[in-house]
């Protein structure tokens, strides 16, 4: 299958499963409170799952290769980092909002985009990409984000407040669902304990629940939103995402040059994936939801153009080498 076939192939149910939600809030059949029920659902029960299946799937070996780790992680740092300062210092944004932003170029959909793409293209090497990719962004990114993002109406802490602001932040993660879900994952792989059977099953269907309940929230917000409005800054942000964040994954594993061959190349195709989908849920947080669905949809649209010209970026510099 060729490269576009195989990301039209992709792509083509997450925006039926968009253009659902959409026609559900349109006719009425769903509603504003139903919509937070379903965030709600997303954020803190099938998100956690979703991490927990993931991690759980993979040898503890396989999620420790510490130069892979620590590429990935300084590319996405790096441009979260980024956008966070420019919002902050030139936008004069909350801090909150200025998370929400920097996360939406910072973290890939990798598991229902980035995964399927990367293994029909390079194999077997795409599910240790998925595995550490996993690792980096729901360990470090979502839970720095959602530590810096708290719902509107909670108060935030003072700028000048470094300290206060390192314990909220302490306090928040040690709050966080998601980070939960990792260290459980994680404690159950070292004792080499495994779910039993029915709870591993019910912990996959709703880890499976996931991504079409994110879209379908994803389509619903955007029956609301003023999507001409939307389109300069949501534009902006998903060619952060799309060229931006794979440059600095991209110059952390040239000088790291994780093993084996290709896997560098996987990190960087990973990170050239349009942000994740459940992105507009944890918009939600800060009233930003409208913008995070904007954004999603533009991203994912201008992924099947961008991954192309990675693709080929990629082969030309030798770090890609595609299976006849």
């Amino acid at each position: 299958m060729s490269l576009a076939a195989t990301i039209a192939h992709t792509s083509a149910p997450l925006f039926l499963l968009i253009a659902a939600g959409w026609l559900a809030v349109r006719a009425g059949y769903l509603g504003g409170a139903s919509l937070d029920g379903l965030a709600a659902f997303v954020l803190r029960v099938c998100l956690p799952a979703l991490i927990f299946s993931a991690v759980s799937e993979f040898p503890l070996r396989d999620l420790l290769d510490a130069r892979y780790l620590a590429a990935y992680a300084l590319g996405s740092l790096g441009m979260f980092g980024l956008v966070l300062l420019f919002a902050r210092r030139w936008r004069d944004l909350p801090r909150g909002d200025a998370a929400v932003l920097a996360l939406g170029v910072s973290c890939s959909n990798s598991a229902f985009m980035g995964f399927p793409i990367l293994h029909q293209l390079l194999g077997p090497i795409a599910s240790l990409a998925l595995a550490l990719t996993v690792v980096v962004e729901n360990s470090l990114m979502l839970p720095l984000c959602l530590s810096l993002a708290q719902p509107k109406g909670q108060g935030e802490q003072p700028a000048g407040s470094r300290w206060r602001l390192l314990l909220g932040t302490l306090r928040a993660l040690g709050r966080n669902q998601v980070l939960a879900a990792i260290a459980l994952a994680l404690l159950l792989q070292a004792l080499r304990l495994r779910t039993p059977r029915p709870v591993h099953d019910a912990i996959g269907l709703l880890a499976h629940a996931s991504a079409p309940a994110a879209l379908f929230f994803l389509g619903g917000s955007l029956a609301g939103t003023a999507l001409r409005r939307s389109l300069v800054p949501a534009g902006a942000i998903g060619l952060a995402k799309l060229f931006g964040h794979p440059l600095l994954v991209l110059l952390a594993m040239l000088c790291l040059r994780p093993q084996p061959n290709g896997l560098a190349a996987a990190g960087v195709l990973m990170a050239a994936m349009p942000m994740l989908s459940s992105y507009p849920v944890i918009g939600r947080l800060r009233d930003l939801h409208g913008l995070c669905s904007a954004t999603v949809l533009l991203a994912t649209a201008a992924a099947f153009a961008t991954l192309i010209v990675w693709v080929a970026l990629l082969q030309q510099a030798g770090l890609l080498h595609l299976p006849g």
